[in-house]
């Protein structure tokens, strides 16, 4: 990032002054933003620049604007850049929108801003990623996440509070389009010192990234995953966070995330699981960890489809009183596993099995943990446990952000990383 500094001095600043500032300051090729505190009401996400770092000072709130929406009366066609509603009145040019309709999800809804409106038409800056119905119930609806990374580099937000405003919002933005904090096809990104609450949706997303790191965050009380690591990303760092009290997981390492550290984290009485580690997502580093009071498993290796969370490194870890909902053990482990390392973790299980493996799996090794103060034994582990082993691994792979090799991003179309 660049040296320079931009202080917002204007009286009374507002989140528009905070973008123009933003886009100044990218126009010199980078540098920092300095918010002063204040509560900034934001109807559109603050979109950040290549080389640019936002940092607030104590008590600076960006809080979400209370969503509006209409239904689209028109059919709507991928790749176009406009929308027929029935209520455009609703809406103002530089309003965030979100559409959808009932048989888009995921990456096949639209999140974009507004440019212009001309009668019943809204012109957006973002295709279109789907067709829409109006017999599909299409409809638009203003939903953005608080901050956006898209398509940048060198960028970062720094003691910010970012304010879902939950009791006023009724909508709930899906995880691969928005999030407190969203981050898209990025690299070299920080999140540090950021408050995420009440939003309803994910705390803090990132998807298809290269070296990500959320470091001394807290995220609570959003409806969501707590932390979204997903589609791909690589060589990130999730450090020093305490991710509590939100509606799903406190990580949801989603679909072929590889090569990360998570460490020196609290995760605890969130709705699901403390970590929840999927298709595809392996090479990771899992330590130092304090994981309690979910309400599902305190680790949880789910079923892969074909390859799951392989090559991953459980170590010294508190985990305890997990389970308070339909969690099945303190770390459960699928069907399907292979080369999965637990290894000295303090495991206090209040109600639940300590380890759970749920069918055949390969080269899970359980090694030097303890059970309330004891030593671990071998009916410690229920279920099918024919391929997990009590002694340590010879030639074990390594794991984390230092192993990710130099093709590693290249299902990203990135030659080297």
């Amino acid at each position: 990032m660049g040296t320079t500094h931009i202080v917002i001095d204007r009286d009374p600043p507002t989140a528009a002054t905070i973008q123009r500032a933003v886009d100044e300051m990218a126009g010199t090729g980078g540098g920092v933003v300095e918010v002063p505190a204040g509560t900034y009401r934001m109807e559109n996400a603050l979109r950040l620049r290549d080389g640019v770092r936002v940092v607030g000072e104590a008590g600076t709130v960006l809080e979400k604007a209370p969503s509006v929406a209409s239904v689209i009366v028109d059919y709507l066609g991928y790749g176009h850049y406009e929308l027929t509603v029935a209520e455009p009145e609703k809406f103002r040019v530089g309003m965030g929108v979100h559409v959808l309709d009932d048989k888009a999800f995921g990456f096949y809804t639209t999140v974009a801003t507004i440019v212009g409106i001309d009668g019943e038409r809204l012109f957006i800056d973002r295709m279109l990623n789907h067709d829409y119905a109006p017999a599909d119930h299409a409809r638009a609806v203003s939903a953005y996440s608080l901050v956006e990374m898209e398509g940048v580099s060198n960028a970062g937000i720094e003691g910010l509070t970012l304010d879902g405003n939950m009791d006023e919002e009724t909508f709930t933005l899906n995880g691969c389009r928005g999030s407190g904090v969203f981050v898209l096809g990025s690299r070299s990104i920080e999140v540090c010192g950021v408050e995420v609450r009440n939003y309803r949706g994910d705390g803090i997303g990132f998807q298809q990234c290269v070296d990500v790191n959320v470091t001394a965050c807290g995220v609570h009380h959003v409806t969501g995953q707590g932390l979204h690591p997903g589609s791909g990303t690589v060589r990130y760092v999730i450090s020093g966070n305490h991710v509590h009290d939100n509606g799903g997981c406190g990580i949801f390492y989603c679909l072929r995330t590889t090569h990360s550290r998570c460490d020196r984290n609290t995760i605890e009485r969130n709705g699901l699981d403390g970590i929840s580690i999927g298709e595809r997502d392996s090479d990771h580093l899992i330590e130092g960890n304090v994981i309690r009071e979910n309400g599902g498993a305190g680790v949880l290796f789910r079923e892969p489809m074909r390859r799951s969370g392989d090559r991953v490194r459980l170590r010294r870890n508190e985990i305890a009183a997990n389970g308070k909902g339909e969690g099945r053990a303190e770390i459960d482990i699928a069907a399907g596993l292979r080369e999965v390392w637990v290894e000295s973790n303090a495991i206090r299980p209040e109600s639940r099995p300590v380890i759970c493996v749920g069918g055949p799996v390969e080269e899970v090794y359980v090694v030097g943990n303890t059970v309330d103060g004891r030593e671990q034994r071998a009916e410690d582990v229920v279920g099918d446990s024919g391929g997990v082993r009590f002694e340590s691994p010879v030639g074990f792979a390594e794991v984390g952000p230092e192993a990710a090799p130099k093709d590693g991003a290249r299902h990203l179309g990135v030659g080297e990383i």
